[in-house]
């Protein structure tokens, strides 16, 4: 959008470049109280699906979905933690960023956006969940601030700011506490915007409520089509192989509910915070998860060892809740249907502050938001972790095309016609019926697209 760069230009010129931490001095300051440039808000959940989850969360639909745009086609490129949150925080895919397991020992740290703004003059800070594995004690790179758990949801330890130390309570609860005491502090000198990435652990496995929601009611569920699903013969090996009850899927609703209810008071206190500094209207907010999850739809679960419950192409697993907020620039309580996901927040981020990427840095995967832009189609990838093969898949709002690979050979093909079969009960390449669809054109795209680098040239991603 180039009236919002021109806007932001002046504040950008002044801001400061290449220190990690931002160390104002008087004319700094003296700058930074006409820098208007937005305030950046990430809620990242861990494990929420799109669908059935909204409901327990009245705080989040009234800021988001009544105060913001949702996003319905909305997906997680990568269905899993670590690949994913590389994806949220570096706008590419897993096949560019070289996280494809849970693990960020091949991220390149200097791509992740927080890096452009605190160069660019933002204060940074972290509450949460930042990547699988990071350890505690180690500061995460870019951050001014930052208060990360261990995972575990009951009287987790923290590093917070450099100290290791236990702390009782809920972890979501607790995560709340430090967003809002970071918040406070940000506004207690207010010589420039922030970024504040927010990320607790639930709803996440094992599905451990906050006492004061042990009990509390999330309603009945009748289950889906894909939770009844009688005849997998079409699918893949591994989904053949399991069979999880609708009964076990009600469980694990029950359990992520109950976690969500948590989350919904967070985002709540949260946004009273900021409404109280003045902040609400001058600052973007996004609010996503890293991946869906499934209630035992085509009867994959998660017996404790091998999480089937996420990690596979179905709709219930990809497809995440996006929600995007900022007053004055984006019309609240609106739905746009364009396809995007977490390979769309670093760029969105960029182009709304007026940072822009790193012109000596790697291309960007994904498209800002607040452009034109639009994508016809998305792809999703995973390697091999557990018992779930490598798959790569081509999803659009009509239909859904998967290959599976061993040895880097494929060996399985799955279609689903979206429109006519939403809950991807009907392999149309193996249901026994002559005159499939011809997917000869789809299988090179994918090929192209797990390739793809960028949003232009030869090799652009989709």
């Amino acid at each position: 959008m180039w009236w919002l760069r021109a806007r932001f230009l002046l504040a950008v010129a002044v801001a400061l470049a290449g220190s990690e931490c931002f160390l104002p001095t008087g004319s700094d300051v003296a700058a930074a109280q006409t820098d208007r440039r937005p305030n950046v808000l990430i809620f990242v959940t861990d494990d929420q699906r799109a669908t059935g989850t909204l409901q327990v969360m009245p705080r989040t639909r009234q800021y988001f979905q009544q105060g913001g745009v949702r996003y319905p086609n909305a997906f997680a490129a990568t269905p899993l933690c670590c690949p994913s949150r590389a994806t949220i925080l570096t706008g590419r895919y897993a096949h560019n960023t070289g996280v494809t397991g849970n693990g960020p020992r091949n991220l390149d740290r200097t791509t992740i956006f927080p890096r452009r703004l605190q160069r660019a003059g933002y204060r940074t800070a972290v509450v949460g969940k930042f990547l699988n594995n990071w350890p505690l004690g180690r500061r995460p790179p870019f951050f001014d601030r930052w208060a990360i758990p261990e995972n575990v949801h009951i009287d987790p330890r923290f590093d917070v700011n450099g100290t290791v130390r236990s702390v009782n309570g809920y972890a979501t609860s607790l995560v709340q506490g430090f967003a809002t005491r970071f918040l406070r502090g940000f506004e207690s000198n207010d010589r420039a915007p922030w970024l504040l990435y927010v990320a607790p652990r639930s709803p996440h496995f094992p599905f451990i409520p906050a006492p004061r929601h042990r009990s509390s009611p999330v309603g009945r569920w009748r289950g889906n089509p894909a939770v009844f699903e009688s005849d997998r013969s079409d699918k893949p090996a591994y989904v053949r192989r399991r069979s999880f009850s609708a009964a076990a899927g009600r469980a694990v609703r029950t359990g992520q509910l109950r976690m969500l209810k948590s989350v919904d008071d967070m985002v709540g206190q949260v946004f009273r915070k900021l409404r109280r500094l003045g902040e609400t209207r001058r600052t973007l907010a996004i609010f996503l998860s890293d991946n869906g999850y499934l209630w035992t739809e085509h009867g994959l679960g998660n017996d404790g060892e091998t999480a089937g419950q996420k990690r596979v192409p179905y709709t219930p697993s990809v497809q995440i809740p996006f929600f995007l907020r900022w007053p004055g620039h984006v019309a609240a309580g609106t739905q746009q249907r364009r396809i995007t996901g977490t390979v769309d927040v670093a760029p969105t981020v960029l182009d709304a502050t007026g940072v822009g990427p790193d012109p000596a840095g790697p291309a960007l995967d994904g498209r800002s938001l607040l452009s034109d832009s639009r994508r016809r189609r998305i792809v999703l990838e995973y390697w091999r972790e557990t018992w779930i093969p490598t798959w790569a898949s081509i999803r659009t709002p009509r239909y859904q095309y998967i290959e599976y690979y061993r040895d880097g050979r494929r060996f399985f093909r799955e279609y689903y016609n979206l429109e006519r079969d939403p809950w991807q009960l009907r392999n149309l390449l193996h249901d026994g019926r002559p005159g499939g669809p011809d997917v000869a054109a789809l299988s090179r795209r994918l090929q192209r697209d797990r390739r793809c680098v960028g949003t232009t040239g030869a090799r652009a991603c989709p």
